[in-house]
Formats: C-alpha cells, sequence, structure tokens
C-alpha cells in the first residue's frame, strides 16, 4: 500500500445499471482529495499492508469537497461475491484511497481520435473525450460496447458529448460481431491517429492488437482498471 494514502469510509452505495453500482467515499479527518477530473483514475486499498490495489474511475460528489463517487462492478450471484470479498462496499467499510491521476492525453488537431470504452471503463473513456472535445477541431469518435441494454452504464456521459463527436453505441454483439465492429472502426486510419480504450482486459487486448496494425505504437493508449500489485 502507497504510503500516500489516506482513509476513506463507505457512506452510500446505489445501482447504476444491472450488475453495476455507484459508490460514495467520504475521506476521513476532514482532510479534502486532491483536485480531479471527473473520469480519473484513484487506486483503492484495504488496510492490511498489501501491496495488491484496485483501481477505479471517478467524479465528483456534488457540493462536496471530501467525498466522491466510483463506479464499480459487482453483481449479485454469491461467486462473484466471494471473489469480491476484499472488498465487500458496505457502509461503514474503511478504504485507503491514493492520489487521483487524470488520464494523460497529447492533443494534435490533425491527428483522428478513436475511443473504446466497455464497463466502467465508460467513465474514463468518458473523461479523456471531455477533454479532447475541449480543443477545437479535434476529430473525435467514440465506441461504446456492452452486453445488454441493461448493463449499458454511464451511456448518458458520453451522449452529452454528442455536439463534439461521433458517439456510437453497440449493444448485444458476440464475440465475433465486437471483433468485427472494432476492426471496421479502425481500418482504414492514419498512423497519427491515437486509439484509447478502457474496459475489461480481453477488450483492450482485442483493441491494442488491431490498432497496432494502423497506428504508432506510441498512439495506442489503454486505462487499465481492476486489481494490480502497487509500483507495477
Amino acid at each position: 500500500m502507497d504510503d500516500k494514502m489516506i482513509a476513506a469510509i463507505v457512506t452510500r452505495k446505489w445501482p447504476l445499471a444491472q450488475g453495476y453500482h455507484a459508490v460514495e467515499l467520504q475521506i476521513k479527518h476532514r482532510l479534502e482529495l486532491p483536485s480531479f477530473e471527473d473520469g480519473a483514475i484513484v487506486d483503492l486499498a484495504r488496510g492490511n499492508g498489501s501491496r495488491a490495489v484496485r483501481s477505479y474511475p471517478l467524479w465528483h460528489a456534488p457540493s462536496r469537497r471530501d467525498a466522491f463517487l466510483l463506479g464499480i462492478r459487482q453483481e449479485d450471484d454469491s461467486e462473484t461475491a466471494r471473489a469480491s470479498s476484499e472488498f465487500s462496499w458496505n457502509r461503514g467499510d474503511e478504504i485507503y484511497v491514493g492520489v487521483p491521476r487524470d488520464t494523460a492525453v497529447v492533443i494534435d488537431q490533425s491527428a483522428r481520435y478513436i475511443l473504446f470504452s466497455a464497463g466502467v471503463g465508460v467513465k474514463a473513456i468518458a473523461g479523456v473525450a471531455r477533454h479532447i472535445a475541449s480543443v477545437a477541431g479535434c476529430c473525435l469518435e467514440i465506441h461504446n460496447f456492452a452486453r445488454t441494454p441493461e448493463r449499458a452504464v454511464f451511456r448518458t456521459d458520453l451522449d452529452e458529448l454528442r455536439d463534439h463527436a461521433q458517439v456510437n453505441h453497440r449493444i448485444g454483439l458476440s464475440e465475433a460481431q465486437i471483433a468485427n465492429a472494432t476492426a471496421h472502426a479502425l481500418s482504414p486510419t492514419h498512423a497519427n491517429s491515437h486509439v484509447i480504450c478502457s474496459g475489461p482486459p480481453a477488450f483492450m487486448k482485442l483493441i491494442e492488437c488491431q490498432a497496432l496494425q494502423w497506428v504508432y505504437p506510441s498512439n495506442m493508449h489503454k486505462i487499465v482498471l481492476g486489481d494490480r500489485v502497487f509500483g507495477k
């Protein structure tokens, strides 16, 4: 666990979509979280001395500086609950919070930006898209994937960007159809295009493999969420 992590308490949890919830965390000891943009990434850990952390996208709690919200995937079945037992998200649980980090994006007004999202990664991609959209002249398109309409979390975050970006929601596709849709979105494209993705590991691996057939490796960006060992 990072020594710079600060303690927070789970104060609320509510459903966002099937299998997804929002969690409100309040910072203890009257501290304020460092400034961040909605969609920034934060590392969380339990206070057990473990170097294992879990990364989530977060956003501001309205009118509060001592609290923030994050999106989690949490199924109702017992098997998934056991797998996620380290983070139960019950009210009153203490969780340690790292410093939020905004996703760095190189802005090139002559480049095409192709963004892919799935799951809670949608919130991270929406934050990046807002930043890109703030720069006039950028060519921006977003491709969002969900297994069913009921699991299409944070969809409105992307729809709010329609004045600045081409937004495509692809719901209920098979794995083969997803591969075809992402390949079609990427081909053809110029080598200086930027590809940014966030979602489940297999989804991001697919995007990366397809994108590297077209763009420079330095222009392929993954916003990684979920479990990792601190410092890696």
